[in-house]
């Protein structure tokens, strides 16, 4: 079982309207690649980003990487990714697109050892459950009106099978912005789930005064409040609210990942998998936030993450990002549990249309 070859191309793009105080998403670039045994198995992972000269970058990363992979033992996926991180990622950096392609590449080599043995990540490591408590995240854009978000929440409610949404605001209206989260708390009753999601908006005190006047509305997380570097910041925003906070979509790797968790200030530790590098890392965070007694959500690649969040005890909430559903289907979700499909073989991503290829 010897890796022998690779293929690196861009997706179709996905089409994408998404308004967040920082930017507007109009697409969605995907990068996939195969890694390909002496047998012919391939195991496939991707990326996301949001422009072509970012998904041309990242498709040139990921040629210069995957070389690494060639001619060693699929087991040996671990020590591979080592070397890969010392010879290669090291000198452009531990953050950024050389961690993305990383991250890519450590996940085609997971999908591709699933494969191998026909089953899937729980297989392979054990599980804790059986489904994942799920939410979505779709639609309740900021910028939206009380009265749009509140019929927004009650959509994706019926879509997704998931009384618990996520909203992002980010206004400097906080009036605005705290009769938006009333609304849609009014639309889903007390049983439903809120997190909002500020996507880096605010500085502390801004987003301190904006919890304490909607902590009466029972919210489950208040999601990316300040900017992720602002750790000093964010430590003094939990000493100054009672509402939990989440972060983490910013997180490269296990050391960063500490600094953010050192803070005492996170209940909820929302990863990407592409920037905390790979399945190895998420691995590895799932240990860290248990240590830290630390609930650990996703942030997008819901195939996969659905299965990483099942083998950790920290793994407490799966975010249903709709956008990749048109390449490897919806997900089983029912009375707001994500169920895993525990016959199937790989990490999840396996196209529903051939054509979406990479190469």
């Amino acid at each position: 079982m010897t890796i022998t070859g690779f293929k690196v191309g861009v997706l179709t793009p996905m089409s994408a309207k998404i308004a967040a105080p920082r930017f507007d998403v109009g697409s969605i670039n995907n990068i996939g690649v195969h890694l390909i045994d002496d047998a012919g198995v391939a195991g496939f992972g991707y990326a996301y980003v949001f422009d072509v000269r970012s998904a041309a970058a990242l498709a040139e990363l990921l040629n210069g990487f995957a070389e690494v992979y060639v001619g060693t033992a699929a087991e040996d996926l671990r020590q591979t990714r080592h070397t890969l991180l010392v010879k290669k990622v090291n000198f452009l950096g531990e953050r950024g697109l050389a961690r993305v392609a990383a991250a890519a590449l450590d996940m085609a080599a997971w999908d591709l050892q699933c494969k191998l043995h026909e089953t899937n990540l729980v297989g392979l490591i054990g599980k804790e459950r059986d489904s994942q408590p799920a939410f979505t995240a779709a639609g309740l854009w900021s910028g939206l009106s009380p009265e749009t978000s509140a019929s927004v929440a009650l959509e994706v409610a019926e879509e997704f099978h998931s009384t618990t949404v996520k909203m992002w605001l980010g206004s400097s209206d906080l009036g605005f912005e705290a009769e938006r989260i009333a609304a849609v708390r009014d639309a889903l009753g007390p049983s439903g789930g809120i997190i909002i999601d500020a996507a880096q908006a605010y500085d502390w005190r801004t987003a301190a005064r904006l919890a304490n006047k909607v902590e009466h509305l029972d919210l489950l997380w208040f999601e990316d409040p300040v900017e992720y570097e602002d750790l000093e910041g964010l430590a003094r925003l939990g000493e100054a609210t009672s509402v939990s906070l989440g972060t983490g979509e910013h997180v490269y790797g296990i050391d960063h990942l500490k600094q953010h968790l050192d803070t005492g200030a996170l209940e909820y530790l929302v990863l990407d998998l592409e920037r905390i590098g790979g399945v190895t890392d998420f691995l590895n965070a799932a240990a860290l936030c248990d240590a830290y007694r630390v609930q650990m959500v996703n942030h997008c690649f819901p195939h996969t993450s659905l299965q990483i969040l099942a083998t950790a005890r920290a793994g407490t909430w799966l975010e249903l990002a709709p956008l990749w559903d048109s390449y490897f289907g919806r997900l089983d979700v029912q009375d707001g549990q994500a169920r895993l499909d525990l016959g199937a073989a790989g990490l999840g991503v396996d196209f529903v249309d051939g054509e979406r290829r990479a190469g």
